[in-house]
């Protein structure tokens, strides 16, 4: 199959390219000409495109799908997902896949507020209310955990002990101040069927982290976890890959922090742990039949380190005069 993938500098694009790149003809795309997953494939099947929150994006990667011959678009960066959906039709009528979720779940998915609201009720989620002024002045216990609404990885995220931490976030509803949670972290890689199926749920314990991606984490079998992703996974209409994150609160229960409606970083893990959730795409989207019920997965630990890929300056030339 002829595979384009974008946000190929980032760990979701990479470690998609290392399960499908064997048997299937892979193109990576990227608004950075030194993006590394660009000098993974060869020269004709790298792309530079526009940012995925500029206008132009959906166009020019229609055009470059269609000139390409692209038969499976797969989006890895969180501001393209939106825009990608809303032209969903567009890239069907020229028969290239776009397996991602409804526009519905991502949107909910991508601002935390609306996420955590809905899922009230549904699986445990942290005290949290919008900072604003009022909440900064009456707050008095500490600690805290503060996020901006609207975000990836952990940019903007920090724990909050004393008033004065609060001084310099914006108070206009655009962050997020929640209950702290002390306890252990878990990514969930859920894989959900077309049909609305969960087949794949495999929590992985965030052990050590950097800029968000974890480095050193293991896969562990909490049914506890496993449920609680599951109930999310449902209620917001997950479709295909996502990524479900809790925490654990200082009553011993776990909590809903968020939901990356895309590949995660640290999928190599949940590959070595027998759940490849790329092959299940592509399986899914040739029309194959995936499995009915939760896989089984084994328990198992990855520390990550860099590595290196050389190659010829003219490369990267070639690829900036595309700019």
């Amino acid at each position: 199959m002829r595979i384009l993938m974008t946000g190929a500098g980032g760990p979701s694009a990479i470690s998609v390219w290392k399960s499908l790149s064997a048997e299937h003809e892979i193109h990576m795309a990227d608004m950075d000409s030194c993006a590394a997953g660009l000098y993974l494939v060869a020269e004709d099947r790298r792309l530079l495109v526009p940012r995925g929150d500029d206008p132009k994006f959906v166009p020019f990667l229609l055009e470059a799908c269609k000139a390409r011959r692209i038969e499976l678009l797969l989006p890895t960066v969180d501001s393209e997902l939106v825009p990608l959906a809303l032209a969903r039709g567009d890239f069907e009528a020229l028969g290239i896949a776009l397996p991602i979720c409804p526009l519905e779940c991502l949107r909910a998915c991508r601002d935390k507020h609306v996420l955590l609201g809905q899922m009230q009720g549904i699986a445990p989620v942290p005290d949290y209310e919008p900072l604003t002024q009022d909440v900064a002045d009456r707050m008095t216990s500490f600690p805290r955990f503060v996020k901006p609404r609207l975000g990836a990885g952990s940019r903007g995220a920090a724990k909050i002990t004393r008033c004065e931490d609060l001084e310099a976030l914006p108070k206009d509803g655009s962050y997020l101040v929640q209950e702290y949670l002390p306890g252990e972290e878990y990514s969930v890689d859920v894989y959900v069927r077309g049909d609305g199926e969960v087949v794949a749920a495999v929590p992985r314990e965030r052990m050590k982290t950097d800029s968000g991606v974890a480095i050193t984490a293991r896969t562990v079998d909490s049914p506890e976890v496993i449920d609680a992703a599951v109930r999310v996974a449902r209620a917001i209409g997950v479709r295909y890959v996502a990524n479900v994150q809790v925490k654990r609160a200082a009553d011993g229960v776990f909590k809903l922090l968020e939901v990356n409606p895309r590949f995660p970083g640290t999928l190599p893990l949940t590959i070595a742990a027998g759940v490849d959730m790329p092959k299940l795409m592509v399986d899914e989207v040739a029309g194959r039949k995936l499995p009915d019920g939760l896989m089984p997965f084994k328990e198992i630990m990855v520390v990550r380190y860099w590595t290196e890929h050389y190659c010829d300056p003219q490369e990267w030339r070639n690829l900036c005069r595309l700019q």
